[in-house]
């Protein structure tokens, strides 16, 4: 009886193998890929009956694909280029101004989220725009919004001819609790992919 995980170990080793010699040029590439797949079912072939275990003491023979991939090149006689590391952020003063005074002092926060490498254009935009203004951009509406009164069942910025006590609808108290909650879940989705991008340091 075969291996029932084989064709799962092999097709994953040689996917590990086409990531590691992406850099060596395309014939080279289809003619280290081509000898490993004949190799493996060389192998296979003179076993009687194979195992997971036996699939994966052959592909341990092979070698790790990044070596593999290493030995190949040097072979063919080709330099490979080192791989890029990603850029370690150390949050500091200007990482935490940014996630601090983005909602509370909108204008002083988004230069100091625009100034920081910490975080890509997106999480920008969505820190500068999620809500316009931060808190002082709700401030400005609840103002104006503080002296609607409701007239006949519509709502108008201004003093209702027939008086009587303003109130407000359950939807748009709903509404406006969850625009008043918006620099926080800003500002909790800026902390979390600033620990994201910092994290890869310890990676």
């Amino acid at each position: 009886m075969g291996a029932p995980h084989a064709d799962q170990l092999i097709s994953g080793y040689l996917a590990r193998l086409k990531e590691e010699t992406a850099g060596l040029p395309q014939a080279n590439r289809r003619e280290l890929l081509a000898d490993v797949s004949s190799h493996v079912e060389e192998a296979r072939r003179q076993l009687t009956d194979e195992t997971d275990a036996d699939i994966l003491n052959i592909l341990d023979r092979l070698g790790e694909p990044s070596a593999v991939a290493a030995d190949a090149a040097e072979r063919f006689g080709i330099s490979r280029a080192p791989a890029v590391q990603p850029e370690v952020i150390r949050p500091g003063i200007v990482e935490i101004g940014a996630l601090v005074l983005t909602p509370l002092l909108w204008p002083i926060g988004v230069i100091l989220l625009w100034a920081s490498p910490a975080w890509n254009t997106r999480d920008k935009l969505i820190g500068t725009l999620v809500p316009p203004g931060g808190y002082w951009g709700i401030g400005i509406f609840a103002a104006m919004f503080a002296t609607a009164q409701s007239c006949n069942g519509s709502f108008s910025i201004r003093t209702c001819a027939a008086g009587g006590p303003g109130w407000l609808p359950i939807v748009p108290r709903v509404a406006a609790l969850f625009v008043f909650l918006l620099p926080l879940v800003s500002m909790a989705y800026l902390s979390i992919r600033l620990r994201a991008r910092s994290s890869l340091q310890r990676t």
